[in-house]
């Protein structure tokens, strides 16, 4: 067993927290006390995944979307002043990875999409401020079979079928980087897979030739925190379980 800032300290060294600059405050946002003996893990610091993990027997709780956002991390009021005092009074402590999580080679969310896939000469595709946080690679095969494998996991699959129907590669950024659209025409993609959809990307991939599928903000990112389940059960000798608390988005 361990305490929360011994989890802590393993996942900032191990997802490299201080190696991209994030909006979200990564690592650990709330502290308890005592050693924990379960974990749960969840896309979305809200109210409902900490309550399901009080529930469920948890003493800690690991998100990708954190609670403390650039200047909200100030204030505790209103919504962040209610989790908070859930928290506090649950005794249940709050870990957050958000670009970490997405870009890490090993348990990112866009690799773990990528292996899924099962693409082949996997390489970082994708900026924020210079650092890569997808990936592209390759595979022959069709729109219609990446379809298949998408819905299989319960990905969404809402489409933009502008280019070919053999495709031989795919870049891929989870949650919301529609906009990286352009990066994907640029590195001459034959499908950009992404979570969330925007208006005038449908413009942008009709105009180019290029098939786009919008996965679900939520159903693109899930893949980190699960990845990150049995690393953890091991490293710690801990119970762990996934809350799955999926949004229309």
């Amino acid at each position: 067993m361990a305490t929360a800032i011994e989890i802590a300290e393993f996942l900032d060294r191990e997802l490299d927290i201080n190696g991209i600059e994030d909006n979200s405050s990564n690592g650990l946002q709330v502290e308890n006390t005592g050693e924990i003996k379960k974990i749960g893990f969840a896309v979305d610091a809200c109210l409902e995944t900490f309550q399901q993990a009080v529930e469920t027997g948890c003493q800690m709780v690991m998100v990708h979307h954190g609670m403390l956002w650039n200047f909200s991390k100030y204030y505790l009021t209103g919504a962040n002043y209610e989790k908070v005092k859930f928290l506090v009074e649950s005794n249940l402590a709050l870990y957050a990875a958000h670009l970490p999580l997405d870009m890490h080679p090993t348990y990112g969310n866009n690799i773990q999409l990528a292996t899924l896939l099962g693409l082949q000469n996997i390489q970082p595709f994708g900026s924020h401020h210079g650092t890569p946080i997808g990936f592209v690679g390759d595979k022959t095969t069709t729109l219609k079979e990446i379809k298949d494998i998408l819905k299989k996991n319960k990905i969404q699959t809402l489409t933009l079928p502008f280019g070919k129907e053999k495709i031989k590669t795919i870049a891929i950024i989870s949650g919301g980087a529609a906009k990286e659209v352009e990066e994907a025409i640029a590195k001459k993609a034959d499908l950009y897979i992404t979570g969330e959809p925007m208006h005038h990307v449908y413009h942008l991939a009709k105009e180019a030739n290029i098939n786009v599928i919008f996965g679900g903000h939520y159903e693109t990112e899930v893949w980190g925190v699960k990845a990150l389940m049995p690393i953890l059960k091991d490293k710690f000798k801990v119970k762990v379980e996934f809350i799955d608390i999926p949004t229309l988005i």
